[in-house]
């Protein structure tokens, strides 16, 4: 794993890299600030302090009772993929896909993708971003401008890694709260919901300008544009298949 959380973005498990490392950064900051407000914690993390005190902590930056805590949610933030859960939970990468990509497709094929529903649309939307998307923006391996590629890949990773610090900030006002120190507990709830509503939305915008782009790549092509029309098929059988089913209850 990279020790670079700057390092270029050319696959996911680059951008997973630079999400670990700013998750873990973030959540150093949440430790600090609880210990501080909070002398409980403090004392309880203290204890940590003094036990490795003599034998690892010459070798830490920090004091392992606030670097331990943060490398341990940094780590599970990791395994778990919490922005995936968290997109997951919200449907940020479902809507993405269908307002955005899916649209962007349609809009350029000629498929009224409204007229089709929601449902038909996120029934095939695994189907036609596997098939007419992914394929060509894999990386090292894709298929249209790589530059572009990596741009995007490059914004998704500042995404996720807001997504991740505002689930981490959020979180450390909560247990601020929690234990009464309710002025800076706000005020740090304060800066993940600026967060929520001004800078995750920033670079969505970013990252919707990147997928315009790539799907006007993907498209260029005739071959590449025959298999998109071809994988949205799925999507006005699915639709006529529905309608047909209305007209026969009917």
């Amino acid at each position: 794993m990279s020790l670079n959380p700057l390092a270029p973005i050319t696959d996911y498990q680059s951008m997973l890299n630079r999400i670990f490392w700013f998750t873990t950064a973030c959540a150093l900051a949440g430790v600090w600030m609880l210990r501080l407000f909070v002398p409980a914690i403090d004392a309880s993390l203290g204890k940590i302090d003094l036990a490795i005190a003599s034998r690892v902590d010459k070798l830490l930056p920090i004091a392992g009772g606030y670097l331990l805590p943060a490398l341990l949610v940094g780590i599970l933030a990791r395994v778990f993929r919490l922005h995936a859960r968290i997109s997951d939970w919200l449907g940020i990468r479902e809507s993405f896909e269908t307002e955005v990509i899916l649209a962007e497709f349609g809009r350029r094929l000629g498929v009224d993708l409204e007229a089709r529903g929601d449902e038909p649309r996120r029934r095939a939307r695994h189907h036609i971003m596997r098939q007419a998307f992914y394929p060509y923006v894999n990386g090292a391996h894709a298929q249209i401008d790589q530059q572009l590629v990596y741009q995007a890949l490059d914004a998704w990773s500042w995404f996720w890694v807001g997504v991740e610090a505002t689930f981490v900030i959020t979180l450390t006002s909560f247990t601020l709260i929690a234990f009464d120190a309710y002025r800076i507990g706000f005020q740090t709830l304060a800066v993940a919901i600026a967060l929520a509503m001004f800078g995750l939305p920033t670079i969505r915008a970013q990252c919707k300008r990147y997928a315009i782009a790539q799907v006007r790549e993907i498209l260029a092509d005739s071959q590449r544009a025959a298999v998109a029309r071809a994988a949205f098929n799925e999507l006005t059988g699915v639709a006529s298949e529905q309608s047909v089913g209305r007209r026969a209850a009917a």
